[in-house]
């Protein structure tokens, strides 16, 4: 009998202690998987259209991957900006396509409450 309340009382113990771990880990993991589909979606269009120049967008999410990776939300919310801004208004000869199909789906997975990230409108305002 005494051994096994031993038992139950090291598994409480070890489930309590991996709980915060656990926890901590997911939430780093998350807030980087987006950052990292973004990344995997401008890879994806990169070799779809090889005549543009994906690169200052990549750039752009390399400093925000390092970010949030410190923990610095006005450097994310100011870079995403920028980003999107990017986008909406095709630069470095991105075609239209690309540019909306990435747009919209940057609007999907980035956490752009989290961050308060502005976003332009279809006419290239809206801050």
């Amino acid at each position: 009998m005494k051994g096994w309340r031993l038992w139950l009382m090291f598994w409480i113990v070890v489930g309590v202690c991996l709980i915060p771990i656990g926890t901590a880990t997911n939430g780093w993991a998350e807030t980087q998987t987006w950052v990292d589909e973004l990344s995997n979606s401008v890879s994806f269009y990169a070799v779809s259209y090889p005549g543009s120049n994906w690169q200052p967008y990549q750039d752009r999410l390399t400093i925000v991957r390092d970010a949030v990776g410190r923990g610095d939300q006005r450097l994310v919310k100011t870079e995403m900006t920028k980003w999107f801004k990017m986008l909406r208004q095709r630069e470095h000869g991105i075609s239209d396509v690309a540019a909306d199909e990435l747009f919209n789906f940057g609007l999907m997975v980035t956490p752009i409450q989290e961050y308060n990230i502005a976003v332009p409108t279809v006419g290239g305002s809206g801050f």
